[in-house]
């Protein structure tokens, strides 16, 4: 019994810290109650178990919102998170029953880390847990993470989860407590620091952009509603803000629904639309979500992803885009390259191709994405845009290339009015500090909002509100450490937990 409340107590532990759902400060003691579980625990199938339940609890109440996309997805979401973490937890049981009680939770660290920096690298990639999100919206305590990314968070966690348990199980040492305090604090004393100092050189000159929020429900109106309707809603609702001094016009997530075919991009009705309206703003850029699509002329290489339309020998692929129509030249597109397992991408494909098309579409089209890009970002005067699509934007270490603006689109709308898109929104502030970067976004519906490099929200509109806003943002081109170099803390400890493996196998065959 006090195995399964321990179990128990950790999950809801770990829950109740995250982002929309309860307060962070838990999380540095949320893992306490599993560790003393593994400290009395002789058996590795208790370990397991008991770990499982915990990081059960944790996915279920922190993402129980996907089931509103998709009951398939989510549970498989639930049971395959769950799994890895107790994996990571187990594995770290083991290293600490084969070697030194210190190097063990060394080995706790980092395989956890491992976890979750292999999690960000394969075709199941689910990585909204990052222990290092939970402090999404407290971006002041972590200003550092322009030089660790949102692993150098995960590391602080654990590293406090264990000080605190070292100092609560030992009897005699009077400074017990000084190790954790430090630990602690200091973290958040260097943050106000670089909080305070705010020494990012900005442009003088400042950018009008005009975000835009159509509100157009995802299940009853998006696909039901004609595409040439709701871009004559899109643009009357864009110009209620827009002026002649307004440089960039956003819009979210596969905000056009006509069929665009990208090798007949000029011509088709919505960038002819979109090309009249800038005749009335001619200073106007507009980047805006579509579905587009590739056709393969005769002899052309094809993608794993290449679809054939049936009885014809036609092919193409399909992507989850952003298209950029500047004021002067061609219009550009940029491909998501982070697509969400199972509904943009078939995981493992030579495994499961024949899945195809259980899960629900959440913003594109169903089934397999191209990713291919010949374009990773939209030049356009001083501005260099890094364009973001939904599910990229909680990935740290995306960006690259010398940007100086990201821009996130996003549909939050299939997941109703839940934590999840709150969630969503507070993630981007991490990017915006991980970069030092303002950050644009635009959602389908809420949140829309611009996001300082610091992390703080300079304007943010309501969930289920037709709406446009209107930003003056300076640019940075300064480049962060963790831009540079990436999630090194992440490679480091599968480096690391690889060689505990290696040790605790080697010692353990000894033994025997």
């Amino acid at each position: 019994m006090k195995k399964l409340f321990a179990a128990v107590s950790s999950g809801l532990l770990l829950a109740f810290s995250w982002p929309s759902i309860g307060v962070f400060p838990l999380i540095f003691f949320a893992f306490l109650p599993l560790l003393m579980l593994e400290e009395s625990s002789e058996k590795r199938k208790s370990v397991f178990g008991y770990g499982y339940l915990a990081f059960f609890i944790f996915n279920l109440i922190t993402t129980y919102w996907v089931w509103q996309a998709t009951a398939v997805g989510s549970v498989v979401a639930f049971l395959l998170n769950s799994l890895l973490m107790a994996f990571a937890f187990y594995v770290f049981h083991k290293i600490k029953k084969s070697i030194k009680p210190r190097l063990g939770y060394l080995g706790f660290i980092v395989c956890w880390l491992s976890f979750e920096y292999l999690h960000l690298h394969w075709d199941l990639s689910w990585p909204w847990l990052t222990l290092g999100n939970v402090f999404a919206n407290v971006p002041s305590i972590v200003q550092w993470y322009e030089y660790t990314g949102v692993l150098g968070g995960s590391l602080w966690v654990l590293l406090v989860n264990i000080l605190i348990f070292k100092a609560w199980t030992t009897e005699s040492d009077k400074q017990k407590w000084i190790s954790p305090f430090l630990v602690l604090v200091v973290p958040v004393l260097i943050s106000f620091y670089l909080g305070a100092i705010k020494d990012l050189i900005m442009e003088k000159s400042t950018h009008e952009i005009v975000i835009a929020q159509p509100n157009v429900d995802p299940y009853i109106d998006k696909f039901n509603v004609g595409y040439d309707q709701q871009l004559v809603d899109f643009i009357v609702l864009a110009k209620t803000k827009l002026t002649q001094n307004t440089t960039l016009l956003i819009g979210p997530e596969t905000a056009l629904q006509e069929e665009i075919w990208e090798n007949k991009l000029e011509a088709t009705y919505s960038v002819r639309a979109f090309k009249e309206l800038q005749k009335q703003f001619p200073n106007l850029n507009i980047l805006v979500g579509a579905s587009t699509y590739k056709m393969f002329s005769h002899g052309e290489q094809k993608t794993t992803t290449t679809r054939q339309i049936r009885n014809e020998h036609v092919y193409y692929d399909a992507y989850n885009s952003a298209v950029f129509i500047p004021d002067s030249g061609e219009v550009q597109v940029y491909h998501k390259t982070k697509l969400v397992p199972g509904a943009e991408k078939t995981p493992f494909p030579k495994l499961l191709d024949k899945l195809v098309g259980i899960m629900l579409d959440l913003g594109g089209t169903s089934g397999s994405l191209g990713t291919k890009n010949k374009v990773h970002q939209f030049e356009v005067n001083e501005m260099s845009i890094q364009p973001l699509i939904c599910y990229e934007s909680i990935y740290g270490d995306l960006q690259k290339g010398n940007t100086n603006l990201i821009a996130i689109i996003t549909n939050d709308g299939w997941w109703k009015n839940t934590a999840g898109y709150k969630q969503h929104f507070e993630y981007a502030r991490l990017r915006a500090v991980e970069q030092r970067r303002m950050i644009v976004r635009s959602a389908n519906t809420g949140i829309s909002g611009v996001i300082s490099p610091y992390g703080e929200v300079i304007e943010s509109t309501n969930w289920d509100e037709a709406i446009c806003i209107t930003a003056n943002i300076s640019l940075n081109n300064e480049t962060t450490f963790y831009s540079k170099f990436g999630d090194y803390i992440g490679r480091l400890s599968v480096f690391m937990a690889f060689m505990l493996m290696i040790t605790s196998f080697v010692k353990g065959r000894l033994k025997k």
